[in-house]
């Protein structure tokens, strides 16, 4: 015997991060955690707690258990964690220049950071790709363990990119400037008063903790967009029997956000009525409450085995949208006899 759903939803919309999708409850922004690294926002793992590409993380498991990286101009970089405010810290690679930061928000600040180099009998300087000095620093005489031995300095000012010189300061033979050398941006934390290297850095050191900064009002190299203007709270629309305030509006008027356009129909019955559409769905709108952050929705029903509907098995998407279906303020029913009926999550499978 056929049978068939009936469902009174009411979606609720994204006024502010506060309303999370079902996806939070699995993952808190800021609280996500790979390996032993609590991800700081405005990084994630999941998609809704990261806004742009440069702040997604990603947690592979390596050799070493499970390792969080974040991908800067094609190199990925591991995340260590954070220990001051709008500031990480990464693996920096060692060599004769480092990651190249431009064309995004992140930069190297000289306020977490120091110049180091490994080696001795050289002046080890850095410069910004501009050809500006940023600092430098004279590694000892040549002697024993000078494999060990190096210096540091601090850096005079930010900077995306640079490169690394280095000069023989004590010649003693055809071969000076052949000695093994490096040089690396590292983090002040692990700067010693009574060494010259942080700690466990030696010349087979392949990567070292650096501080990476960001401008929070990056927007790429197209520039940044004008806002919406000021938004006015207080205005309100009406369409049929529906009150609308923000961030709802008739689509007449000019409003940026497509989620939260209206479309006030004539319906065939005479009097108009409110759509808004959803992945191609029209939904007739059937209340609005800004107070509760809802829109209350004329719903369509899943029909299994009907043959009057083609329509079985279906539901609403939301996937890719502001909207999600509150556990608090709706409830799963069926019409029919004989079923076990369940509802799953269409992305983690779970029963809901």
């Amino acid at each position: 015997m056929g049978f068939q759903l009936w469902f009174y939803f009411i979606i609720l919309f994204l006024l502010c991060p506060i309303l999370q999708s079902t996806e939070s409850q699995q993952a808190i922004c800021g609280e996500e955690v790979c390996g032993n690294v609590t991800i700081p926002s405005p990084f994630g793992i999941h998609s809704r707690c990261y806004s742009r590409s440069w702040f997604r993380v990603s947690c592979r498991q390596t050799h070493k258990g499970e390792k969080p990286f974040i991908s800067i101009n094609d190199i990925d970089l591991e995340l260590l964690g954070s220990l001051f405010q709008d500031t990480i810290l990464i693996k920096n690679p060692v060599g004769s220049s480092t990651v190249n930061l431009t064309g995004t928000p992140f930069f190297f600040s000289s306020d977490y950071n120091y110049f180091g180099s490994v080696g001795c009998g050289n002046l080890a300087t850095i410069f910004s790709n501009e050809a500006d000095p940023l600092g430098g620093c004279i590694q000892p005489i040549c002697g024993d363990g000078a494999s060990e031995s190096g210096c540091n300095n601090r850096i005079s000012g930010n900077f995306t990119s640079n490169v690394v010189n280095m000069t023989a300061m004590y010649p003693t033979g055809k071969d000076d400037d052949k000695r093994c050398a490096s040089a690396f941006i590292f983090s002040r934390l692990y700067f010693r008063e009574d060494y010259p290297l942080p700690i466990g850095i030696h010349i087979e050191t392949t990567h070292v903790p650096a501080t990476l900064s960001w401008n929070s009002t990056y927007c790429g190299d197209a520039g940044c967009e004008l806002g919406p203007g000021p938004i006015n709270f207080s205005s309100e629309d009406s369409c049929g029997n529906v009150t609308f305030q923000y961030p709802f509006e008739i689509i007449h008027q000019h409003y940026h956000n497509g989620w939260f356009r209206v479309i006030c129909n004539k319906t065939s019955n005479g009097p108009k009525m409110p759509f808004f559409n959803i992945n191609g769905i029209n939904l007739e709108i059937l209340d609005f409450s800004f107070l509760y952050g809802n829109v209350v929705v004329n719903h369509s029903i899943t029909y299994f085995n009907c043959r009057q509907n083609n329509n079985d098995g279906m539901s609403l998407n939301l996937t890719g949208t502001p909207f999600y279906y509150s556990d608090f303020d709706n409830v799963f029913w069926s019409s029919g006899c004989g079923n076990l009926i369940t509802a799953f999550d269409n992305e983690k499978g779970y029963l809901v």
